[in-house]
């Protein structure tokens, strides 16, 4: 029995080494991910034009253009609510006199750049060093991380996503709330861009589809070609 118990902590050690290494490299990568995104993005958007069939490569540059604006809009409203994050824990380690308190918010705001996994990673030194202090700063610093994730996630990111990638903050809770809840932190962190391209290509489509059979629309979208149509009645 004492080696089942033994075998069976073991590897809860070793899945939870392994969850904590892979969370690691997604921190680590992410800012190198998110810079070259955004320094050779269009690189990627010119090839994959280019392969495609002439007839089709304006719709899909439009596309892509329409894309890369929300990407680019999700990682201009993260880093600010990163930032956010940043100033507010500095704020709060100041208030509670938490020691180093501005590295340790400089360390939050930049691991923040990854939603969710970020600044619970961020957390842990703030731990050591309020641990090391005293059993009453840790409370403290529990209290001041609390009040900052609840304001983050109720207001700052809502907004400011919100504005950044014109979506309602109502509907930002609502598709983290269902993301989260559908595929766990992996939904939680992609659900936001996920929505937001799906989004684009959805509203694309459609304006497609209007332009295909603009005829049920009115004049909105230009003249209804019947070249093809005539050609197939003769």
């Amino acid at each position: 029995m004492l080696s089942e118990f033994t075998d069976g902590f073991g590897s809860k050690i070793a899945t939870f080494a392994e969850t904590i290494a892979n969370i690691g490299v997604v921190i680590v990568t992410t800012p190198f991910v998110l810079f070259f995104m955004l320094k050779d993005g269009h690189h990627f958007k010119e090839f994959s034009t280019n392969i495609m069939p002439p007839k089709f490569r304006k719709d899909f540059h439009d596309l892509l253009e329409k894309m890369s604006v929300q990407v680019g809009s999700y990682i201009q409203g993260q880093i600010i609510v990163s930032f956010c994050i940043g100033l507010l824990l500095f704020i709060g380690y100041s208030v509670i006199g938490l020691k180093y308190s501005l590295v340790l918010a400089s360390i939050a705001a930049v691991t923040s750049v990854v939603p969710y996994l970020g600044p619970t990673i961020a957390i842990s030194p703030a731990i050591v060093i309020a641990a090391i202090t005293s059993p009453w700063m840790l409370l403290k610093l529990a209290v001041v991380w609390t009040l900052v994730q609840f304001v983050e996630g109720h207001f700052i990111s809502p907004n400011i996503m919100g504005k950044t990638l014109k979506i309602h903050p109502l509907t930002i809770i609502f598709i983290l709330l269902c993301a989260g809840k559908l595929l766990g932190i992996v939904g939680v962190i992609l659900g936001i861009p996920g929505y937001a391209i799906l989004k684009v290509l959805v509203t694309h489509l459609f304006q497609l589809f209007k332009r295909r059979y603009n005829r049920f629309y009115g004049n909105d979208v230009g003249e209804y070609d019947i070249k093809e149509s005539n050609k197939i009645v003769e």
